[in-house]
């Protein structure tokens, strides 16, 4: 088997050119599922127990079964990361409900065994361009769903708002949620600077809670409101952090801002305990 090939697929370390599921996973007919997007630094994931902790509780929402428990996921993870001989990548921790051939949303009243696949890729660049980003109209984040506070494998509005932004010539978008307030990126918290204080959305109005979020509202010291359209068009700075990276935004619908990469670059946002 080719190391540089290898995926953690149910528990084994096999090349990605073995790897299957079932044309019945409810992960890939409905989106029925669950996942984490982990750095690894130094040749351990970053942040893990926050990662385990959070795919458990998405998975809990959805009332999906983790299989293993956190030591063996750990043991997995680590044999993925040693057979690929890395240190430095972006690892994805994915877990659907499983195969069902049953029709239907809800699963029946029958033991089903769930998917677990971890993967790894390369990281971004370290040092990544700011951002032109536009306020998406096409969606909005709905608050009042429990799917907007977990990583489910329904991402179709934010991939819907990608399309929006890159149809726009910009890199990316800002969701608002249903009352009008900005609440993230498309596959990233917001961090906005109103003179010298940082603020981030709560998590009352239908974000995740960022396991970079956590963090970085410390090291800002950041107040968590809600951020409405006055704010944006107000704010001077702002930041897109997720747990592979931190960037700047330089621009919102063509209004330039002042770039804060260097702050970005300064921060020991990554610089703690993998642990």
């Amino acid at each position: 088997m080719s190391d540089a090939n290898a995926v953690w697929l149910n528990g084994r370390i096999i090349p990605a050119a073995e790897a299957s599921l079932s044309i019945f996973d409810r992960g890939f007919t409905l989106g029925d599922g669950v996942f984490e997007t982990l750095r690894v630094k130094g040749g351990r994931p970053l942040w893990l127990s926050d990662h385990i902790a959070r795919l458990r509780e998405g998975a809990g929402t959805l009332g999906i079964p983790v299989p293993l428990d956190d030591a063996a996921l750990e043991r997995g993870l680590m044999q993925l990361i040693e057979a690929r001989g890395v240190a430095e990548a972006s690892l994805r921790l994915t877990l659907s409900r499983g195969p069902s051939q049953a029709r239907g949303l809800w699963p029946p009243a029958l033991p089903m065994t769930p998917t677990l696949l971890a993967t790894l890729s390369p990281l971004p660049a370290a040092a990544r361009p700011p951002l032109r980003m536009i306020v998406a109209q096409t969606v909005r984040r709905n608050e009042h769903s429990p799917l907007s506070r977990i990583k489910s494998l329904n991402y179709g509005d934010n991939i819907l708002a990608r399309r929006e932004a890159e149809g726009l010539g910009a890199d990316d978008a800002l969701l608002m949620n249903g009352a009008g307030r900005i609440v993230c990126a498309s596959a990233g918290n917001i961090f906005l600077r109103l003179g010298d204080a940082w603020i981030t959305p709560p998590l009352v109005d239908g974000i995740l809670a960022g396991t970079a979020r956590r963090r970085l509202t410390r090291l800002l010291d950041a107040a968590e409101r809600s951020i409405d359209l006055a704010d944006l068009r107000n704010a001077e700075a702002g930041l897109i952090s997720n747990s592979l990276g931190l960037t700047a935004i330089r621009e919102v619908d063509g209004r330039a801002w002042e770039d804060a990469s260097p702050l970005a670059a300064t921060l020991p946002l990554f610089e703690e305990e993998q642990r």
